[in-house]
C-alpha cells in the first residue's frame, strides 16, 4: 500500500462534532482527511458534495465559454454534439449520487445558461421550452433517468410490492419502500430509487422489464416535461 496516497476519512452527519480521527500503520501515523478524490468523484466527510460540485463548475463553464464562441459559426446540431461531448459527459458523472442536493442548483443554473447560448436566446428567456426545442434532459431529468437506468439494471436489489402480498391491487407493479428513521438513509441513491420509480405513471411501469423500451419511453417522458426540482417531479406525477 503506498502511503503517500492513502486517505482515511470518517464520515459522520455535518450537525456532529467529531474527534480527531487518527490511524498507525507500520510506524506512520495518519490523519483524517476531509475531502479525498475517489474515482473522479470529490468526497467529504459530511458527504454534502460542495467539494464535487465546485471542482466540476469550473469545466461547466468552461464548456459554456467554447460553446459561446463557437455559436455564430455552428449549426444547432452541431453544437449539440459539443454540448454532450464537453457539458453533459461531466454533469452526468456520478449524478446518482449528488444528483438530488440542494448544492446541484448550482449545475442547473449554469445549464440553463448554457442552454440560452445554444439556442441565442437572452438571459431573461424562460429555459424549459428551449429545453423541450433542444430535446435535452434537465439536470433533474437527467437524475430521475439516471437512477432509473440503474433501478432498471439490478433489479434483483429491489423488492416489488406484488412479492410482499398476493392481493391484486394497483401497487403490486410498485417497488416495496423499507421504513426508515435516517435522513441520511432517505436520501440515499437507493431509496431515492425506489421513490422516484414508484412516482411513474403506470405507462411506463409495465415497461419496466423491457429494458430498452422503458428508457426510451422514460426519456421522451422527461423530455416533454422538465424539471427543474426533485420535488417537483414528485408533484406532477
Amino acid at each position: 500500500m503506498n502511503m503517500d496516497k492513502t486517505n482515511i476519512m470518517q464520515f459522520s452527519p455535518s450537525n456532529r462534532q467529531n474527534n480527531n480521527f487518527q490511524l498507525m500503520h507500520h510506524s506512520t501515523l495518519l490523519v483524517a482527511a476531509n475531502n479525498i478524490k475517489f474515482l473522479g468523484l470529490e468526497l467529504d466527510k459530511h458527504v454534502n458534495w460542495k467539494s464535487h460540485i465546485k471542482k466540476i463548475l469550473p469545466k461547466l463553464s468552461g464548456a459554456c465559454y467554447v460553446i459561446r464562441r463557437l455559436y455564430s459559426s455552428c449549426d444547432i446540431n452541431t453544437l449539440r454534439m459539443i454540448y454532450f461531448a464537453y457539458f453533459h459527459s461531466i454533469m452526468e458523472y456520478g449524478i446518482v449520487f449528488w444528483g438530488a442536493t440542494s448544492e446541484s442548483n448550482r449545475i442547473l443554473l449554469q445549464q440553463k445558461r448554457i442552454i440560452r447560448v445554444m439556442s441565442g436566446s437572452s438571459r431573461r428567456t424562460p429555459c424549459k421550452p428551449l429545453f423541450q426545442k433542444l430535446k435535452i434532459l434537465t439536470l433533474t431529468s437527467l437524475y430521475v433517468f439516471s437512477m432509473m437506468r440503474f433501478l432498471s439494471s439490478n433489479l434483483d436489489k429491489f423488492t416489488f410490492s406484488s412479492s410482499v402480498h398476493s392481493f391484486n391491487t394497483r401497487q403490486r407493479l410498485k417497488l416495496y419502500k423499507p421504513v426508515a428513521h435516517l435522513k441520511m438513509y432517505q436520501c440515499s441513491p437507493y431509496y431515492t430509487c425506489i421513490k422516484i420509480y414508484n412516482k411513474l405513471p403506470d405507462a411506463l411501469v409495465s415497461q419496466l422489464t423491457n429494458k430498452k423500451q422503458f428508457l426510451s419511453k422514460l426519456k421522451e417522458h422527461l423530455v416533454d416535461r422538465p424539471y427543474y426540482t426533485l420535488q417537483e417531479f414528485m408533484n406532477a406525477q
